[in-house]
């Protein structure tokens, strides 16, 4: 296929189909950091028992799987560059669900400086047509470019307050954190394997992005209800470092009543791993 940004932008991403169990909800939370602090507070989130579906679950659901790898863009060059969701309802189990995407947008900027592709991903239970999520994913392709732009990209992200933050939040990233999210379906080697981490550019493997981004979903959640009563309804955030397993993030948090801005840090590297980022309350 020739890259061009139409071709992108006409790419018939595939529909994906698939039903949570409460070891698939249990797993996903326990890789974001439900029940690091012990499991009284988050146990809703970890127990079969009445069990409670983490906000950014909807994140993994139904997949399309890594469809741009047809599309003729560099793949090992591609990273998960910002992240939206919007929740309708929580991830119900046991049901199928249905999700529907397609390309909103190509946005070149220029030969060998890259370009960012954003598309849309609607979940919904397969039988009925009930909405549960809404994603917007954009996608650096770093290795690409000079292919032309076309679509409506998303609005920017606002940028967080210029002011310090009402509230920090302090997560630890276990050294297994990449080998445990994997089994939620994300196997891109470029998490675990450090030669194709290195092919990628980096020194030694990165986390998921969506991993980092589902820890700042649980801390901002855990810093503002430490009884992790509240959820979610939205949350977006831009991926603007790698974060490495092992790393400690802190969550800065500016509230708004049920509006929240927040960021993560990587104080020891002085790095922002997420930048203007946005959630909700439920």
């Amino acid at each position: 296929m020739t890259l061009s940004a139409q071709s992108i932008l006409d790419f018939p991403v595939p529909q994906a189909t698939h039903v949570v169990t409460a070891r698939d909800a249990i797993l996903y939370a326990l890789s974001v950091g439900y029940g690091t602090d012990g499991p009284d507070a988050a146990l809703k989130y970890v127990y079969e028992r009445d069990l409670a579906t983490a906000p950014t679950l909807a994140n993994i659901v139904a997949h399309p799987g890594p469809w741009m790898q047809q599309t003729g863009v560099d793949w090992a060059r591609l990273v998960h560059s910002e992240h939206r969701l919007t929740i309708h309802r929580p991830v119900p189990l046991d049901v199928p669900l249905i999700s529907r995407s397609r390309v909103l947008s190509v946005v070149d900027r220029g030969v060998e400086r890259g370009m960012f592709v954003s598309f849309k991903r609607l979940i919904a239970t397969a039988d009925s047509d009930e909405p549960i999520a809404t994603i917007v994913q954009t996608n650096a392709c770093r290795g690409d470019g000079g292919c032309g732009s076309a679509g409506s990209a998303p609005e920017p992200l606002s940028k967080v307050p210029d002011r310090g933050p009402d509230l920090e939040f302090n997560v630890d990233i276990p050294d297994n954190a990449a080998l445990l999210y994997r089994l939620n379906g994300d196997l891109n080697p470029l998490h675990v394997d450090p030669q194709a981490a290195g092919r990628s550019g980096f020194g030694r493997p990165i986390l998921h992005g969506l991993c980092s981004f589902g820890y700042a979903g649980y801390a901002i959640v855990a810093a503002i209800d430490p009884g992790m009563a509240s959820g979610l309804s939205a949350i977006a955030a831009r991926f603007s470092a790698p974060i490495f397993p092992g790393e400690t993030i802190t969550v800065q948090i500016w509230r708004n009543d049920a509006e929240i801005r927040f960021r993560g840090l990587v104080a020891s590297r002085g790095a922002t791993i997420l930048d203007n980022g946005m959630a909700r309350l439920s």
